[in-house]
């Protein structure tokens, strides 16, 4: 009887992530059809239990005001739960909210170190890090591209910035 663990729960967890990912996909979906509501529904769930994409998804949702009243604060908590997992896009929307002051003091030396993790990833995120890096002394820029491998180099867990 002990070999049916062996079996369920990989068929278990191969269920749960396929209804993961089927709730990000319809909350995109619900995106597309201007129901950002119910794209809200699917994704908090998601993000509560530690979706990157969901989180970064959600903090759009919260920084923008679709479907929800703005909140730059909860915005910038599921931007920084996402990049916390090393997701690109969420390196970009915190870079963004450095650069515009959304819910945080606008600050372009970390939007860059932001602009600079996502830039591989993320063609916005690499013409961010372009431009900025033409606003700021040369000597900084070294500085900050220090800073964004370092928290790279730690997966994401030294990025205290």
């Amino acid at each position: 009887m002990k070999w049916h663990k062996y079996i369920l729960f990989p068929l278990l967890l191969l269920f749960t992530c396929k209804a993961v990912a089927d709730d990000l996909n319809d909350g995109f979906l619900k995106l597309s059809e201007n129901k950002p509501e119910e794209a809200i529904q699917l994704w908090m769930p998601l993000a509560e239990a530690g979706d990157k994409v969901a989180q970064a998804s959600l903090g759009l949702l919260f920084q923008t005001g679709q479907g929800t009243e703005v909140d730059f604060i909860r915005a910038l908590e599921l931007f920084r739960a996402s990049a916390k997992q090393g997701y690109p896009f969420a390196f970009t929307a915190l870079g963004n909210s450095y650069h515009e002051g959304l819910g945080v003091e606008e600050n372009r030396r970390i939007a860059l170190i932001w602009f600079l993790l996502g830039a591989e990833h993320d063609p916005n995120s690499a013409f961010m890090a372009q431009a900025l890096m033409t606003e700021i002394p040369e000597k900084e820029v070294q500085s900050l591209i220090q800073k964004a491998l370092v928290c790279q180099d730690s997966k994401y867990l030294k990025c205290d910035f």
